[in-house]
């Protein structure tokens, strides 16, 4: 995983970038068909999500808790592991958080937030480390089992926010705001934008610098490319499996802490529209690249804040357009990434049978 891309993955980076055109242009096509202008709605959903400085920060705000799951997931594809399960992580990563924040000792900020932060990357990181553990020692897929994870931790959290940790004056399901010391700061005038955007950054270059110039990268690399071959030469298969299941549900616990401490103030029932599950696409439409993640986590920040802004400047067009332009940029991508290894493997059969035939 370079954080500068090479030609390769510039190339697929380049079909990412057209995947989403493409998706965005049927999508006019269908506000067209809805009987709207294509040009007014995407022209009042760019204007709501980036025409002002407030607007700018609900984007990036929007970004983060898209961002650091996606990031996670594409640590874990490194191994080829599917954790489908990072919506759950979020939660719980939320949730241990908002416990520390509601709980936790009186300490000077810095020290809170770096306990709360930590909190939701430990809670995240095991919650991954479950489906890490069944499939090391178990053979169970990690698809199915990171899933199902999913449910409990979010009915669990639930039970919480409606149960010993509601508000009593609260008129909807959510804790009491948190003391300010277990806030993120602010960092942007005039806008929501908060310290949480630093640690998703930092988080980008930790996870290229894992994967590109530590020991555990490259047992990531090489179990993920052979898993036999590597348990062949010695490597610990097993224990690399649960790492990067670990690693991933921890970066998941980490965007929940940031999105509750940060955004929220407080835990909400709800609070995840499915952040886990849009990090799939993410971290898919970023070519596992920290820098293409970013963009993608972006371009996902933009659609969402931007959602109510299309419906406004196209009546009759419901914003859940947004979701149809995530799915089709993700088909359009997957389908092209398909067509080009099949073009490469006909090039490749061509050439060794000229080899063979010169």
């Amino acid at each position: 995983m370079r954080m500068f891309p090479s030609r390769s993955a510039l190339r697929n980076l380049a079909l990412s970038a057209a995947s989403i055109a493409v998706a965005i242009a049927l999508a006019g096509v269908l506000v067209a068909m809805a009987g709207a202008n294509p040009w007014h709605a995407f022209a009042g959903m760019f204007q709501t999500a980036l025409g002002s400085e407030f607007a700018l920060g609900v984007t990036v705000n929007k970004t983060i808790p898209r961002l650091v799951p996606a990031l996670g997931i594409a640590l874990a594809l490194r191994a080829n592991l599917w954790n489908i399960g990072a919506e759950g992580q979020l939660t719980l990563g939320a949730a241990a958080a908002s416990g520390v924040a509601l709980f936790g000792p009186s300490l000077p900020p810095a020290l809170a937030l770096t306990l709360a932060l930590f909190a939701g990357i430990i809670a995240g990181a095991a919650w991954g480390a479950i489906p890490g553990a069944l499939r090391a020692y178990c053979g169970v897929s990690e698809v199915i089992t990171s899933l199902m994870l999913v449910y409990i931790a979010i009915q669990l959290t639930n039970y919480l926010i409606e149960g010993p940790w509601l508000a009593p004056s609260s008129t909807f399901p959510a804790t009491a705001v948190f003391p300010a010391d277990y806030r993120l700061p602010r960092i942007w005038p005039g806008t929501l934008v908060n310290a949480g955007v630093f640690i998703a950054l930092a988080a980008a270059a930790a996870v290229w610098f894992l994967v590109n110039r530590t020991t555990i990268g490259l047992w990531l690399r090489a179990v993920g490319g052979n898993p036999r071959a590597s348990e062949v030469i010695g490597l610990p298969n097993r224990p690399v499996i649960i790492a990067a299941l670990a690693l991933s549900g921890a970066l998941a616990g980490l965007g929940g802490a940031i999105e509750v401490l940060g955004v929220r103030g407080r835990l909400l029932e709800g609070f995840s529209p499915g952040y886990g599950f849009e990090a799939i696409a993410i971290a898919l439409l970023g070519r596992l690249n920290p820098l293409g993640i970013i963009a993608a986590a972006l371009v996902f920040g933009i659609l969402d804040a931007g959602a109510a802004g299309l419906q406004v400047a196209s009546a009759g067009v419901s914003s859940a357009i947004v979701l149809i332009i995530e799915a089709l940029a993700l088909m359009l991508l997957l389908a092209a990434l398909g067509l080009s290894q099949r073009l490469d493997q006909r090039r490749m059969t061509r050439s060794a049978l000229k080899t063979a035939q010169g």
